[in-house]
């Protein structure tokens, strides 16, 4: 998720570690706020890979910055860590959607109706299993698990009905 992040935040301009931490913060800090020492390795990861590259320049002060940029292969890797299976984990499920929502200008139009086509039939998996469990006679849930899981269905027809909303072809 993090590639997704830094990808999508050095897609208009360059800019140093900590730029990208402070946007990614800016833009997405409702849901993550990641640290330098989780960017930096990330980072490497794409250079590695040509996703990104990096050029130093001196500052007035003669400080030596180094700034990174993606790259045309870059916007490959986006796409490709993009369409990457989410984790089944609940949890982190949820964090990876909201990158993937919050990151989906860079998608082509076409693109961006797979992931929400692909992204719905998820959620119908998910909705089925949930019900699945409620009506699991032989599943002892007590009274609290049982409310943990109907929360979890209002939410997933939340953002069923939040999919609705999203115009696929909207730029910028």
């Amino acid at each position: 998720m993090i590639e997704i992040l830094i990808l999508y935040v050095i897609h208009k301009r360059e800019k140093t570690l900590y730029g990208i931490r402070k946007e990614i913060i800016e833009i997405f800090g409702t849901f993550t706020k990641p640290s330098i020492g989780t960017i930096y390795p990330a980072l490497q990861r794409l250079l590695k890979d040509g996703a990104v590259s990096v050029f130093e320049k001196m500052s007035e002060g003669g400080k030596k910055s180094s700034y990174y940029s993606i790259t045309k292969k870059g916007h490959e890797v986006f796409k490709k860590l993009f369409f990457n299976s989410a984790s089944e984990n609940p949890s982190l499920f949820y964090t990876q959607l909201q990158a993937r929502f919050g990151t989906m200008g860079l998608l082509s139009i076409d693109d961006r109706k797979l992931f929400l086509s692909e992204f719905s039939k998820k959620i119908d998996i998910y909705q089925f299993e949930l019900e699945n469990k409620l009506k699991d006679e032989f599943l002892d849930l007590d009274y609290y698990q049982r409310q943990l899981l109907n929360k979890t269905l209002t939410e997933l027809k939340s953002l069923r009905e939040y999919i609705k909303t999203l115009k696929v072809d909207h730029v910028g």
